[in-house]
């Protein structure tokens, strides 16, 4: 009789632990926050902001030029995946790299043909660049335990890049340029994973997309992002 208990809990036992394993098996979604930083020379958006004023034919005076420049910030996303066994897994979704930023505001002179009818005024122009797109990956996973999971990433962004430059002088004319790029830029990362509650993850993850952007948007650079997401499995 003994015998027979132990063994009718160790089945038991063996069925709780296979449901939670099998629970962790096949689709998935979820949201993610990162915090982003791209690579990206400072001297790529100014040498930008003096073909423009030089298009505006606007001549500054270097005494009264301010600039900021700005290559960090914050992005979403969200992903969905598949879990195919203990060790393996894909996700697809869309992926924000944030956006590099760069403000120049200058006084000086606005050329014309007549140098009698030159004009003093002021020049404001906000030159951004942003990278976003499809990822799809896969996933190299190793269980710590049963709650914890170390994992790996591979894949791939199909990405989208935009330069936009805006424009505003004193007198309140304005203007905006806008080009877009197509891509595909390589990823990879790696992270840590907290099951909770049986179908809920909580995911801490270094990524990097290798040479996102493009030349004609503000040039191509290295994004790193520290990344938190929050997944749910069905």
């Amino acid at each position: 009789m003994r015998a027979a208990i132990i063994a009718s809990i160790a089945l038991t036992g063996s069925a709780v632990v296979g449901t939670a394993h099998a629970a962790e098996i096949g689709v998935y979604a979820g949201v993610s926050f990162a915090m982003v930083k791209k690579d990206v020379p400072r001297d790529i958006f100014e040498n930008q902001a003096v073909r423009v004023a030089g298009l505006a034919g606007f001549v500054p005076d270097p005494s009264t030029r301010t600039a900021t420049f700005d290559n960090e910030d914050t992005s979403y996303g969200f992903v969905v995946g598949w879990r195919m066994s203990e060790h393996f897994a894909f996700e697809g979704g869309y992926m924000d790299l944030g956006d590099v930023k760069y403000r120049e505001h200058a006084a000086g002179v606005f050329l014309a043909s007549d140098p009698a009818n030159n004009e003093a005024g002021t020049l404001q122009q906000n030159i951004d660049s942003s990278t976003s797109g499809i990822q799809l990956s896969a996933l190299a996973i190793l269980p710590l335990s049963y709650r914890w999971e170390l994992y790996a990433r591979g894949g791939a962004l199909i990405s989208n890049s935009t330069a936009s430059v805006y424009v505003l002088d004193d007198l309140g004319n304005n203007g905006k340029l806008r080009s877009t790029q197509s891509g595909f830029d390589l990823l990879a990362g790696v992270g840590i994973s907290f099951s909770l509650a049986e179908i809920y993850n909580l995911r801490l993850e270094y990524q990097r997309v290798f040479d996102a952007g493009d030349k004609e948007t503000l040039g191509e650079a290295d994004v790193d992002l520290a990344t938190l997401n929050v997944t749910v499995s069905f």
